[in-house]
């Protein structure tokens, strides 16, 4: 505020890391007055400032990634990949993607339960990857790259172990009608059977994270989608 006067807005969409207490406060996007830019860098830092909160930036402008860099975040990934799904259906996969339904119920925590509800009621795919005895939800968001309908994966607790059984996970979407899938990556796993469509596709964050943990649940787009 100015005064009496709004000068500036940031939306702020706060969730909590699965299987933690602890808050993520994902800054979706923010607007100043031309004449009050000033205090951009102020405002930012004022917003993020709790050392018992994780804060995400999942879509800053190269602007706003460099300033988010100057207030402590760091770049998780950096590149978009870009999977063919009918490709990528002829791989071998040692695990199986299993359907929600078929999923033991006590197979995931509540929060991660919850989680899952949430974003099937928003239109998500929802599915789980089973890999020996262990099960590992996906979530992933209905979209359209390049002309082709397709998903991005949005949550998945390895990232490793998704690429690992794209296989599976291809032939999954595919009975979803889903010909291509794209997911955030950094750039040192870039090499790992996908196309770098997106070559500065910056998340940024700070405080406690797990760089393997693919997580844009909650987040503008889902809930904003353009």
């Amino acid at each position: 505020m100015r005064k009496e006067e709004a000068v500036g807005v940031l939306l702020t969409l706060k969730s909590r890391l699965p299987g933690s207490e602890r808050p993520v406060v994902n800054l979706s996007s923010w607007y100043l007055d031309p004449s009050c830019r000033w205090f951009a860098p102020r405002m930012l830092q004022l917003v993020s400032a709790s050392p018992d909160e994780t804060y995400t930036d999942l879509t800053p402008s190269p602007e706003a990634a460099t300033l988010n860099e100057r207030l402590g975040f760091i770049t998780a990934t950096d590149v978009t990949l870009f999977y063919p799904l009918p490709l990528k259906a002829l791989r071998p996969s040692e695990a199986a993607v299993v359907e929600m339904q078929k999923v033991p119920q006590d197979a995931f925590s509540l929060d991660i339960t919850q989680m899952l509800e949430d974003h099937r009621r928003l239109g998500c795919i929802l599915a789980a990857l089973r890999v020996d005895n262990s099960y590992h939800p996906l979530v992933f968001l209905k979209t359209t790259t390049k002309r082709l309908p397709s998903a991005r994966l949005i949550y998945c607790d390895d990232r490793h172990l998704a690429q690992k059984n794209l296989g599976t996970i291809a032939r999954f979407l595919l009975k979803h009608g889903r010909l291509a899938m794209t997911m955030p990556c950094p750039q040192e796993d870039k090499n790992s059977g996908g196309f770098a469509l997106h070559k500065t596709a910056t998340t940024q964050v700070k405080g406690e994270w797990n760089a393997r943990l693919v997580n844009e649940t909650y987040s503008e787009l889902v809930l904003l989608p353009l």
